[in-house]
Formats: structure tokens, C-alpha cells, sequence
């Protein structure tokens, strides 16, 4: 919906500035039916200067508020040129025949039923009223928002241009007990309550339909007077709504930094996974290293220097065989020195580098740890998850059972709708033989032709005594025998009437035939009818009742009329006490039991009416619960496929809760294998460092011994003692060297716990946390981008008509919504009261001229 048209242009011959205001005002009735709108236009111009103004405007039915002057239009542009000095204003009214933004309606209830507002008025009871108000300017356009992957993604949405406004209405002083649960109240100083309503009427910040309303408790009901105000808003530049729509785009980039950040996390496992892979080729190598060193302490250096030792003492008691390899035992010794040297370099390295494995072992382990604990928190959420959905989708499976569930409520509509059947068939119609309606209109045609020969009757009897007009002429003696022979006439015809019947409701049947014909329908339609039948047979016993009386009343009329043949002054004294009364309340009976049965048959045709609506009704309710049980099916169908995805929800967190659980075993494995290392590596610097000493004793001791035999005597047993040294330190170190093969084993075989924790983690963690990144970045990135086109329309069609070129302009609606107090009616009564009096006051006048 387009609220604006062209834009028009000023031009200004010094500093003036216009603003252009455009208020659109709607009438509505009662009913929320539109009575009339208009559009005021006001061009406000402030500075100095003179200034031509070229204003849109709607030429019809256009008037100028300030003076009886027309305005020069020509192709919907008002001309206007203008000297200011200080402030000039310009105003006029015309018709708008524009689209409205808004679309009101109001709907009242009275004690919980609809009520038309006219009937409202002068009533009593538990009121509610409930107003909706609609915009209805929502048209296709494009957006763009983030993707969370660094682009962007375009589509079509329906955006309105942005409305708020308020409704206010005051409850008069009838009006008691007000609540709301939507409107700020407050006392008018008049006894009644005042009401106001604020509207957001846009989404996502607010929505393009509200509805509110109040209750109240009403005496003398009126219907109140509502007014609306409302106006186009830029949520981006209103302080009220510019907070909100910075937060969803906070919530946007927070969305993009979400999953860019987990998209790091990611590569950095992925890294971690890659380093795991190569400690475990390292810790490996290093495994093997160990044992060749083991291999060789234990196997060959230990064992050696045993042998060492032995020969030494051997040396002692041999000191002739020791001149003779003096020289190359100085050699050996010097070597040995040298390379237990390295070996002691190489084992201060080697105790270095276990210390930092068995550091970072137990950084692994612990983080190793709290992954696990969170993934055991994830685990019980998840099975917390999957029971709630187990008992959703077996509730939503009992409300679909074809047994227990709604489409029992199907069938039961069938039930009823079979009955509603059964009772149109015998209501029937006045035409159609067996049914209720053909009973009532034979029952009121019966009692018709009774009241014809009661009326018959009466008359007949008046004109015998004499009421209607002189029977026979006094004087003549003749009169009393006219006179017995009319009564003779009569009882013969009132004989008629009492004879036994022939046949229930036969042509020309008596009283007696009346009687059968009304036992009939009370057994045969009355005592079988399934709703009706207590209503119907007291209907018809009283008629019964009624036909008994009247042939008590006939019986006395043909005994009276026996009496009147016997003799005239019997005759005459009958027809005063009893045949003429009797007659009179035989046809006052039978008019009233003719209207009691032309009530009956109008009661009888809305009745059956009402009861075909019920089967309309029923027909709709059926369509209703068909469509409940297919939507309760889908809801069920979509319940059991969240409960299929918690499980595998569960079964994915069971695996990774079981791999953070190995990878914080593996990790502990691997700290106590790296201190066992550190220790092992400790005593191996110390044995090498003993062998180092005692390779350079070992090498002092060959030189002089290669210096002369004369001291290979004391070398010899310093040859001994540092032999026994060697022994026991390469003893020491092949233990050392056994117990780092060990531990470099267990690391090696924890180490691909780690590598494969990180895969798993960076799987099932992160991607999803990556998807969860984007979905946020893409929802919040949506819904402010619908608030900024939203926000695009409202400056750009934000008034009816338009503003001039360079001018400010703004338009406002306003709506109000028309009461009745009920005096319209009671000034029409008052009116033709007066014109009654004055019709009276006229005529005394006349005749008083008349007769003066």
C-alpha cells in the first residue's frame, strides 16, 4: 500500500522554511462501518521572505478553513504564493477517497452472546468489548542479510510500513467493575473510567493485528465512543524502538562471531588431532630407542663391567699379564671415557624432555577430565529430552486413537446429527399427514369452525331472548311458538354436536370426534416424540380438557333448550342464567384455545427452524473435529520423529561422552608413564654420570699403568674399586632404561585416544556449534533486515498525499469510533410529542374560535 504520491516543489525568495501536516480523520459507526473521511491539510511557514508552494492536495469536495476563498489547483498540486514574515499557516479540508493503513473493527458480548451495538443499548448484564485494529499496508519486498559463511542471502518478504498508535474510550459511571489486561486506567472526574491503548503495529517489534479490549458489569447499557490516533514510525531513528532493532542486529554479528569462532575452535582441533598423530609417531621412536638402550645396559654394559670387575681382581693377582696390555687398556679407557661422556649428555637431555612430556600430560589429563564432565551434563540433558518428547508423542497418540480419542467425538457429532434428523421428520409441515405441524393446523382448523358455531350460538340466543332485535311481535301470540321452534332448531343442532363419534377428526365431527381426533395426536406424535413430549401432551390434555368442558357447557344448552319447549317463563328464565352465559364462555373458550393453537403452530415452525440450524451446526462441528484429528495425526506423525531424532541425539552423546571418557584415561596413562619416564631419566643421568667419573678414574688408572709396572700394583686395585662402581651404576641405569621402555609403551598406546577425541570433538562439537552460529546470525540477521525495510517505507511513504519538494511533512490518522447513548431515539420520541402537544394546542384553538 502506497500512502504517498509525486512529490511537488517550493521555491523561496529568502529563509523561509514550510512544513507540511497532513491528518486523515475517519469516522465509524457502531458497527465499525466507515461514515465518512477526511483530510486536513495545514502549511506551516515560518522566516521571511516570499515563497511559491507547489502542495499536493485532493481537489474533492476542497474548502478553506481560514476564509471563504478557493485555493488555485491544477493537476492536484496547490498553488500557493505567499509573503512571510514571522508565521503564516494555511489550512483546508477535503474528501479522502485514499486507501486507509488501518482496518477497525469492534465486536461486543453480552453475559458471553454476541450483541448488535444497537441492542446494547438500555440493557443489562456482563459486558465485554473487544477492538482490533489492522495494518494492512504490507506489500512484497527484497532483503538482504547476513549468511554467517561471509556472504549474504536475498528473498522476498512481506513488510508493512510501520505503525503505532493508541485507543482511548471512557466506561461511564453505568459502567462498573472495569478491568483490562491491556489498558492503562485512570478516572475521567466524572465517575466513569478512562481507557488508553497503545499499538506496535509492525512485526517483528511488534505485529500487523492486535486486539485488546475491557470487561464491565453494565446497567442501562450505552454503547461508548472509542478514539484512534496512529502514524507511520522509523523504528531505526525513534528512540523507543531504536534500541530493539540495534539489539537484533547486535544479535546478528554476534551470530557471525559465533560461528567464525567455532570455526577457529575447529581448525585448532583439527591441529591438536594432526599433533596427536605426530606425538604418537615420536613417543613410538622414543619407545624404541629405550629398549635398545635397555638392550644394551642390561644386556651387555651391566654384564660387562661385571666381568669388569672380576678381571680386575684377577689384574691384582696377575700384575705380569698387565704390563703387557697396559698400552691398549689406556686406549679403551680413554674411548670409554669419551663416549660415557655423550651417553651422560644424552641422559640429562633425556631426563629434560620427560619432565616437560610429564608437565604437559597432566595439563592433558585434566582437560581431558572436564570434557568428560560435560559431556556427562550433555548426556543426562539429552535423556531428560528424549523421555519428555516419549511422553508427548503418547499423549498426542491417545488423543488420535480411533477408540478413546477425537474421532469419537466424530462419530458422536454423527449421533446427534441422526437425531436432529429424526426430529425435523416429525415436525414435518401442515401439509404432511402423521407430523406435528399437520396435527396443530387441523387442531387450529377444528377449533375454527368451533368458534364459528359458538359465535353462532350466542347470536342465536340474543335474538331469542331478544338482545339482537325482537324475535316476534309481543302482541302477536304466536312469538313463544317461533320461539320453541328455533330451540327445537337448536337443541336439535347441539344434539348433533354430542352424538358419538364416528371416525377421530371426520368432516363435520362433534366434540366427541374432537376429543378422539386430540387423544390421537397426543398418542401418536406426543407420548413418541424424543424432545417434545412433555411440552406436547400438556398442550394437548388442556385442549382435551377444554372440549370436556365445553360438552358439559353444549349438555346444559340442549337441557336449557328442552326447558324452553316446555313453557316460555322456563325458557326465558334459562336463557338468562345459564344459556346465554354458557354460550358466551363456549365462544370466549374456543377463541382462546384457536389462538393457544395458532401459537402452538408458530412455536412448533421456529422450533423446527432452530432445530435444523442445530444440524447446521452440527455439520460445521464435524468438519471442525475432522480437521483436529488430522492436525492432532501431523502434530503426533511430527512428535515421533523429535522423539527417533532425541535418541540418536542420546546415541551420539553416549559415544562422545565414551571418548572423552578414554581420552581421560589415555591422558592419565600417559602422565603416569611420563613421571615413571622423568624418574627413570633421573637415576640414568646419575648411573651416566657415575660412569663418566669412573671412565675417567678407569683412564687415569690405564695411564699409569702404562707409566710403569712399578705402580700397576696400586692401579690395579683402584682398577678394581672403580670396576665395582661401573657395575653397580650401569646396573642401576639398565633399570632406569627398563622402567622408560615401560612407561614410553603405555604413552605410546594412550596417545590415540587423544587424536581420536579431537576428531570426534571437532565432528560432533563444533560443527554443530558452527551451524547453530549461522542459524542465529541468519535469524536476527532477517528480522532487521525487515525492520529496515520497513523502516526505508516509512520515510519514504509515510503521508497520504505528499510535501512539497524540500519541505518537512507528516500525517496522522485518526479514527473515532461513534457511541450510542440512546437519546437519538429518545429525541424522536420527545419530537412527536411535541408535535402532539401542538396538534392539541391547535385543535383547542380552533374550536375555542369556533364556539366563541
Amino acid at each position: 500500500m502506497t500512502l504517498s504520491s509525486a512529490p511537488a516543489a517550493f521555491a523561496a525568495d529568502g529563509d523561509v522554511e514550510v512544513v507540511n501536516t497532513e491528518t486523515v480523520q475517519v469516522y465509524l459507526d457502531s458497527h465499525g462501518q466507515i461514515q465518512s473521511q477526511r483530510v486536513y491539510e495545514q502549511l506551516t511557514l515560518t522566516g521571511q521572505g516570499s515563497v511559491d508552494v507547489l502542495n499536493p492536495i485532493e481537489e474533492s469536495g476542497l474548502r478553506n478553513l481560514d476564509g471563504f476563498s478557493g485555493y488555485d489547483v491544477e493537476d492536484g498540486l496547490q498553488q500557493v504564493s505567499v509573503d512571510v514574515d514571522g508565521v503564516e499557516r494555511l489550512r483546508s479540508v477535503s474528501d479522502y477517497d485514499g486507501d486507509l493503513p488501518l482496518q477497525v473493527s469492534v465486536e461486543y458480548r453480552l453475559d458471553g452472546e454476541r450483541i448488535d451495538p444497537d441492542n446494547l443499548v438500555g440493557a443489562d448484564g456482563a459486558l465485554e468489548v473487544e477492538y482490533t485494529v489492522r495494518n494492512v499496508t504490507s506489500s512484497p519486498q527484497e532483503i538482504s542479510y547476513p549468511d554467517g559463511k561471509g556472504g549474504t542471502v536475498t528473498e522476498t518478504a512481506e513488510v508493512p510500513i510501520p505503525m503505532v498508535g493508541s485507543l482511548s474510550t471512557v466506561a461511564p459511571a453505568n459502567f462498573t467493575e472495569v478491568t483490562s489486561g491491556q489498558a492503562n486506567m485512570a478516572g475521567d472526574g466524572k465517575g466513569g473510567t478512562r481507557l488508553s491503548f497503545t499499538m506496535t503495529l509492525f512485526p517483528p517489534l511488534g505485529s500487523d493485528e492486535v486486539s485488546f479490549g475491557y470487561t464491565a458489569n453494565v446497567t442501562d447499557g450505552v454503547v461508548p465512543g472509542a478514539s484512534i490516533s496512529a502514524l507511520p514510525v522509523n523504528p531505526l531513528e525513534s528512540p523507543t524502538f531504536r534500541t530493539a532493532g540495534d539489539s537484533y542486529k547486535s544479535g546478528s554479528d554476534t551470530g557471525v562471531k559465533l560461528a567464525d569462532g567455532a570455526t577457529e575452535i575447529d581448525t585448532n582441533l583439527l591441529r591438536l588431532r594432526d599433533g596427536a598423530g605426530e606425538l604418537l609417531a615420536g613417543l613410538i621412536q622414543l619407545s624404541d630407542g629405550a629398549d635398545q638402550l635397555n638392550a644394551g645396559l642390561a644386556g651387555e654394559a651391566a654384564p660387562g663391567a661385571a666381568r669388569l670387575a672380576s678381571g680386575a681382581l684377577e689384574l691384582d693377582g696377575g700384575l705380569g699379564k698387565i704390563d703387557e696390555g697396559a698400552g691398549k687398556l689406556a686406549d679403551g679407557a680413554q674411548r670409554l671415557r669419551v663416549g660415557a661422556g655423550k651417553l651422560d649428555d644424552g641422559a640429562g637431555k633425556l631426563s629434560a624432555g620427560a619432565g616437560e612430556l610429564n608437565a604437559g600430560a597432566r595439563k592433558l589429563n585434566t582437560g581431558a577430565g572436564q570434557l568428560a564432565t560435560g559431556t556427562g551434563a550433555a548426556l543426562t540433558g539429552s535423556e531428560k529430552l528424549e523421555d519428555g518428547l516419549k511422553q508427548i508423542s503418547g499423549g498426542l497418540g491417545t488423543l488420535a486413537d480411533n477408540s478413546t480419542g477425537l474421532p469419537t467425538a466424530v462419530a458422536g457429532v454423527d449421533t446427534l446429527r441422526t437425531g436432529v434428523n429424526q426430529m425435523l421428520a416429525g415436525f414435518g409441515s401442515t401439509t404432511q399427514d402423521g407430523t406435528l405441524l399437520f396435527g396443530l393446523n387441523s387442531l387450529e382448523a377444528g377449533l375454527t369452525v368451533l368458534e364459528g358455531g359458538a359465535t353462532q350460538l350466542a347470536g342465536g340466543l340474543g335474538q331469542l331472548r331478544g338482545d339482537a332485535g325482537v324475535l316476534a311481535d309481543p302482541t302477536d301470540g304466536s312469538g313463544l311458538a317461533k320461539a320453541q321452534n328455533a330451540t327445537d332448531a337448536i337443541k336439535a343442532g347441539l344434539d348433533l354436536a354430542l352424538a358419538p363419534a364416528n371416525g377421530p377428526m371426520q368432516p363435520g365431527g362433534g366434540l366427541e370426534e374432537l376429543r378422539m381426533g386430540l387423544e390421537s395426536v397426543r398418542t401418536t406424535f406426543c407420548a413418541t416424540h424424543p424432545t417434545l413430549a412433555p411440552q406436547c401432551t400438556g398442550t394437548v390434555n388442556a385442549l382435551i380438557d377444554g372440549v370436556a368442558a365445553s360438552r358439559t357447557d353444549l349438555g346444559q344448552a340442549s337441557g336449557g333448550l328442552g326447558q324452553v319447549s316446555v313453557g316460555l317463563g322456563d325458557a326465558l328464565a334459562g336463557l338468562d342464567t345459564k344459556l346465554i352465559p354458557g354460550a358466551r364462555q363456549i365462544a370466549g373458550g374456543l377463541t382462546a384455545a384457536k389462538a393457544g393453537a395458532t401459537k402452538t403452530k408458530a412455536g412448533a415452525i421456529a422450533l423446527r427452524d432452530g432445530t435444523a440450524k442445530v444440524g447446521g451446526g452440527l455439520d460445521q462441528l464435524k468438519i471442525g473435529l475432522t480437521k483436529a484429528v488430522a492436525g492432532v495425526l501431523q502434530l503426533s506423525s511430527g512428535a515421533t520423529t523429535a522423539y527417533t531424532g532425541s535418541g540418536a541425539l542420546t546415541d551420539g552423546l553416549v559415544k562422545i561422552d565414551g571418548g572423552a571418557g578414554q581420552l581421560a584415561d589415555g591422558s592419565g596413562l600417559l602422565a603416569t608413564g611420563a613421571g615413571k619416564l622423568a624418574t627413570g631419566a633421573g637415576k640414568l643421568a646419575d648411573g651416566t654420570g657415575q660412569l663418566r667419573a669412573g671412565s675417567g678414574e678407569l683412564a687415569a688408572g690405564a695411564g699409569q699403568l702404562a707409566d710403569g709396572t712399578g705402580k700397576a700394583k696400586d692401579g690395579s686395585g683402584q682398577l678394581a674399586a672403580g670396576a665395582g662402581q661401573l657395575s653397580e651404576g650401569l646396573g642401576d641405569a639398565a633399570d632406569g632404561s627398563g622402567r622408560l621402555s615401560d612407561g614410553l609403551h603405555r604413552a605410546a598406546s594412550g596417545a590415540p585416544a587423544l587424536r581420536d577425541g579431537a576428531t570426534r570433538l571437532s565432528t560432533e562439537g563444533m560443527s554443530q556449534l558452527i551451524e547453530a552460529g549461522r542459524a542465529t546470525a541468519q535469524d536476527y540477521g532477517k528480522l532487521y533486515a525487515v525492520i529496515g525495510a520497513g523502516a526505508e517505507r516509512a520515510d519514504t511513504e509515510r503521508m497520504a498525499y505528499g510535501a512539497p519538494e524540500e519541505a518537512s511533512g507528516m500525517t496522522a490518522y485518526s479514527f473515532e469510533l461513534l457511541g450510542d447513548d440512546g437519546e437519538g431515539g429518545r429525541n424522536i420520541q420527545r419530537g412527536a410529542a411535541g408535535l402532539l402537544l401542538l396538534g392539541l394546542g391547535l385543535g383547542a384553538l380552533g374550536l375555542r374560535r369556533r364556539f366563541a
